[in-house]
């Protein structure tokens, strides 16, 4: 028998208990499916467009920092297949590979080795990130299988040859590759190298000379890759680093505790591996025989573990940057679980192992993080969002400025702005501002969220601003939009609008009704039109809401004003009464087209700046049922005018205007 081909039949073996957990363990959180790998996929979308690697319509901004999922997730769009789909298959392959990596490192050649080599993979899929972020549209994934692939490769040369300055080159090299394609994958791949790099190192026998051959050897390639997309990254983007990392790099001197509070929240989560890894290392440094082992595996592992402290940790829930490190863990398990010559010993470590899945699967199904994984949809109401907004604003190509950069730009299609930066450079750019942690310490920091620039938006004017996660919020929320909530020309021109795009079925058997509170710019592209004698006012900005002032303040001091804060509280109680009784709010007909409905009685009013002249004023389409107010209005000099819409009958109502004409008489 071959035992080349012996070993790989046995390691698929022992990776089906792996696979039969991974499959119920990834039912515990569906259909989620994150918002920033939308980010991913819309570059992966305009990528096939023939749009390059651009998130929006201008300038090249590198906010995905996944290179090589966004390239892999766009080689199966290209096939036809759905975008979301072919991240979650991309995912999903990218899991099993690693599990079976896993299993092949151990080195299986009979039913015995398999039995033992099945428990490494088997750990790996009882984890939180395995059920978590298997397939859930991020690289997560994609790291873990190359991790393994790249640590399994370096585990059985070990085996073979403890002396890593007898390993051929070759050898190096081929175990160097998955480590150069993780590189493409995460920006902080490199660290993956470079202690691995060390740890080969002092595993070496011999002078310097030796082992600086070895770290050559294996480094050359992820060094290489490295480079290349340095090089690319500054010709094509203009930056050395991804947009993204000028998002997170301002210091946060909460940073620290809070990335020290996720490394040991993400530890507790996942007890039965970590437990059996900190058991190993010690277990392994203590013989001589495994001690290189637990020099290779252990020293990464710290060493990222350290990095996720010091970055201030996640803001996502299911501890995503724990997956890299799963591969190391597990593996410091198996190769201990291998050297146990004692029958009785290994039996009772497997029974361990298979105690500390059983552990570990059952604080991911019950903890808290994955409960919120379950029950967050709100990226499905972005699908539906988005998909609104195409419909209606498909032609116009409006300036869509979101908060939540990923699944709404994603379904619209629109050209768009990141509110929060991780796509537009001027922002993520622009210092985090000192009101931040100064003026407002209460506000919740998570890394990724402390970027804004209210000035820049405004200076962009965009057409469409729609703040938090969808459907969307009234008011402002992070950063930029708490910097322009009392701009002048947010206050003069943008107009909130109630779009109620009624009942949706946001997933199988999930209907709700959704109301999406968008501001409008009124002279923008989708706002008042001017054609010669001709003005076009969209029904659907009479009843919309008028700010007159800021309510947030966020980033201003308290007054300890009295007569301040009550005009505050007027401005907020206008806000809500507008938001809850949407008497007027724009629906979309068949086409998507939207048109104002008028559903209460009362006028709603809209002001529009004229020029001089006598204009007459009416409704289409024209209804019996509908009047606008002044029908002639004879102005001396441009200025603004205010118009109004009401339903003439009572009992007729609702009643739908698509828009207002006003039509220069002389």
């Amino acid at each position: 028998m071959n035992p080349r081909r012996d070993s790989w039949g046995w390691a698929l073996l022992a990776t089906l208990p792996a696979l039969l957990l991974l499959g119920w363990q990834v039912q515990a959180v569906w259909p989620f499916f994150s918002d920033d790998a939308f980010i991913s996929l819309r570059y992966s979308e305009r990528l096939l467009a023939g749009e390059g690697l651009t998130w929006t319509d201008g300038e090249r901004v590198e906010g995905y920092s996944n290179l090589l999922w966004v390239l892999l997730c766009a080689g199966l769009g290209g096939t036809g297949l759905d975008l979301v789909v072919a991240a979650r298959l991309l995912g999903a392959v990218a899991t099993v590979i690693g599990l079976f990596a896993l299993a092949r490192a151990l080195r299986p050649h009979d039913a015995r080795s398999a039995a033992l080599a099945a428990l490494p993979p088997l750990l790996a899929a009882s984890t939180q990130v395995a059920l978590a972020w298997t397939c859930s549209g991020l690289e997560g994934p994609l790291v873990f299988g190359l991790l393994a692939l790249g640590f399994g490769a370096l585990v059985r040369t070990l085996a073979s040859e403890p002396d890593v300055a007898q390993w051929p080159r070759a050898a190096l090299l081929r175990a160097s590759v998955p480590f150069a394609l993780a590189c493409w994958t995460r920006p902080d791949a490199p660290l993956w190298v470079a202690t691995t790099a060390v740890g080969l190192a002092v595993a070496a026998n011999g002078g310097l000379a030796a082992r600086l051959r070895c770290v050559v050897a294996f480094a050359v390639l992820p060094f290489a890759a490295f480079l290349a997309q340095l090089l690319f990254r500054l010709a094509y983007h203009g930056d050395v680093v991804p947009n993204t990392a000028h998002v997170k790099a301002d210091f946060d001197p909460a940073a620290f505790t809070a990335g020290l509070r996720y490394v040991t929240d993400a530890l507790l989560a996942h007890q039965g591996i970590t437990a059996v890894a900190i058991v190993s290392v010690i277990a392994m440094a203590i013989r001589a025989s495994t001690r290189h082992f637990a020099l290779l595996l252990a020293l990464p592992t710290l060493t990222w573990l350290l990095y996720l402290v010091t970055i201030g940790g996640d803001h996502f829930a299911g501890r995503r940057l724990l997956h890299g490190a799963i591969v190391p863990m597990v593996l410091l398990a198996g190769v201990l679980l291998r050297s146990l010559s004692i029958p009785i010993t290994a039996i009772a470590g497997a029974a361990l192992l298979l105690l500390a899945t059983i552990w570990n699967a059952t604080t991911a199904r019950t903890d808290p993080q994955t409960a919120e994984l379950r029950g967050e949809i709100w990226e499905w109401r972005g699908k539906v969002a988005g998909q609104a907004l195409q419909r209606a604003f498909g032609e116009q190509r409006p300036l869509l400025a979101v908060d939540a950069a990923g699944a709404v730009p994603f379904y619209s299609r629109l050209p768009a702005l990141d509110l929060m930066g991780l796509c537009d450079r001027t922002i993520a750019q622009t210092p985090m501002p000192t009101w931040l942690q100064t003026m407002r310490p209460e506000i919740p920091r998570p890394p990724g969220h402390l970027k804004g620039n209210g000035r820049y938006v405004m200076d962009r004017a965009p057409d469409l601003l729609l703040f938090s996660n969808p459907p969307g919020l009234p008011l402002a929320v992070f950063v930029s939009a708490c910097e322009f909530e009392d701009d002048p020309r947010f206050l003069n021109n943008y107009r909130g609008v109630l779009v109620d795009l009624g009942r949706q079925t946001i997933l199988p058997g999930v209907d709700e009704e959704l109301v999406m509170p968008l501001w409008v710019h009124r002279h923008g592209r989708v706002g008042v039109r001017s054609d010669g004698d001709t003005i076009t006012v969209p029904a659907f900005l009479f009843g919309a809401h008028a700010m007159t002032g800021p309510i947030q303040r966020r980033h201003q001091p308290p007054t300890g004003d009295a007569a301040v804060e009550a005009a505050i509280g007027a401005r907020m109680s206008a806000l809500l009464q507008w938001f809850t009784t949407r008497h007027a709010v724009a629906v979309a007909d068949a086409s998507g087209h939207l048109q104002l409905e008028l559903r209460g009685p009362g006028e709603f009013q809209c002001t529009v700046d004229l020029p001089a002249g006598e204009w007459r004023a009416l409704v289409e389409p024209d209804r019996a049922a509908v009047d606008v107010l002044p029908t002639t209005l004879s102005v001396a000099q441009r200025g603004p005018v205010q118009l109004s819409v009401q339903v003439r009958q009572e009992g007729v109502s609702p009643q739908r205007v698509d828009r207002v004409l006003l039509r220069r008489i002389r």
